[in-house]
């Protein structure tokens, strides 16, 4: 049995872990910033803010910054932030249809990004490709490979985060993944890899890389529609953690009981309504029965992609009417489950609001079906997302991961 003075050990260096990964947090959510202020807020005292922030400076990850001086009762104190390029992570994101990866620093600047947009049905193709990824990732990284202190996965469908797994993705048919072991095995990447379902990642990126917009908001949804379409319900403090009540799979909501069931549950469920793949198909059809003469030219008898269907509808009537009907639907989505979890805000990640048309029909529809006062009114931030979005938004699992890395003064 360990003897009590080994628990007393144990209790007071996990204690110092927890007290230090709070205070790097608050250091980066907040920075510039008074020792002063992370105490406060911290409930914690100030030698102990002076002892980590030292150690922190001595290791470089944190600085003095000098150019915003501020004059407290008796002097003048320094505020202290996180020092950019200290440390980089490595982002993947993986998907049947691509594998996307970047490197990134502290702040979320990308320095570096590839992808194989080859479609592989099979999970162990696609984690055999985001594996050479990785690889050609650490042999090509423009800062040095001693820097890069953690990878970052996200992937869609049911993640144990502590477990390392993809529990399930019903439309890939990927089950029980051990993706932290495969990924260790065809790598030889022994240093710390973390993952998340890919719609919690783009949340957790959006509160370390989009500070100003975030400032104020103390909950949201982040509404993301891919393959699939999620909405999971975030805090937005210190702590950074999943969302508390899962990954708010919207998808699997159903819209409307009278439609039969299909190959992805009931086709009157969201993902059939208002999902990439059922407006894609809907759009094929409308193309090849000539009531989008447009769209038509842009992709003849072939499935269009999401940018084609986009710059169609200001040409096809047609097309304008299924992508306002899949806002519709999106709109009535949120309101319900807005009606049973209050946040403050809403971001929206969707290919569909590139135009302000869209964005309207959405939030006067949330405005209709939610059960708010006249005199409320919602706070939506829409995301304009790029290439590099699902690898970043993974490179801030890893970031996410490496504030729970106790630090020692040198």
């Amino acid at each position: 049995m360990a003897s009590a003075k080994q628990h007393k050990g144990n209790n007071l260096s996990r204690l110092k872990q927890s007290n230090q990964s709070a205070i790097r947090k608050i250091i980066y959510l907040q920075g510039p910033v008074l020792r002063s202020s992370i105490a406060e807020d911290l409930h914690l005292t100030l030698p102990t803010i002076t002892t980590n922030v030292n150690s922190m400076l001595q290791n470089g990850i944190v600085f003095e910054d000098k150019e915003n001086v501020v004059m407290t009762p008796g002097r003048f104190a320094l505020p202290v932030d996180i020092v950019p390029n200290s440390r980089y992570f490595i982002g993947i994101e993986i998907t049947e249809d691509a594998r996307k990866v970047c490197i990134s620093n502290y702040r979320g600047t990308i320095v570096y990004s590839d992808f194989d947009n080859t479609f592989f049905e099979q999970y162990q193709d696609a984690v055999q490709s985001a594996a050479e990824l990785i690889t050609t990732a650490f042999k090509s990284s423009p800062v040095p490979v001693q820097k890069i202190h953690g990878i970052g996965v996200c992937i869609p469908g049911l993640v144990d985060s502590n477990a390392g797994k993809l529990l399930a993705h019903r439309q890939y048919g990927w089950y029980d993944k051990d993706v932290i072991g495969d990924l260790r095995f065809h790598t030889g990447y022994h240093g710390p890899i973390s993952i998340e379902n890919d719609a919690c990642a783009r949340a957790l990126a959006a509160q370390l890389f989009l500070r100003k917009q975030m400032q104020n908001i103390s909950s949201f949804f982040y509404l993301y529609v891919s393959i699939g379409i999620a909405s999971p319900f975030k805090e937005n403090d210190y702590n950074l953690s999943s969302s508390p009540v899962g990954v708010g799979e919207l998808g699997y909501m159903i819209m409307d009981l009278n439609m039969p069931l299909g190959p992805w549950g009931s086709t009157g469920s969201l993902n059939n309504l208002a999902g990439m793949r059922a407006l894609k198909e809907h759009a094929r059809q409308s193309a090849a029965e000539g009531k989008a003469p447009y769209l038509h030219t842009l992709c003849g008898d072939e499935q269009p992609d999401i940018a084609q269907i986009m710059e169609s509808v200001e040409h096809d009537g047609t097309i304008d009417e299924l992508v306002s009907k899949v806002v519709f639907y999106l709109g009535v989505a949120i309101a319900n489950e807005d009606n049973l979890v209050r946040p403050h805000s809403i971001l929206v990640d969707a290919p569909y609001f590139s135009y302000e048309k869209y964005r309207r029909i959405f939030i006067e529809t949330i405005y209709k079906y939610s059960f708010r006062p006249d005199s409320f009114r919602f706070n939506v931030i829409f995301i304009e997302p790029d290439e590099i979005t699902g690898p970043k938004s993974a490179a801030a699992v890893a970031i996410r991961n490496d504030f729970n890395e106790y630090i020692e003064a040198e």
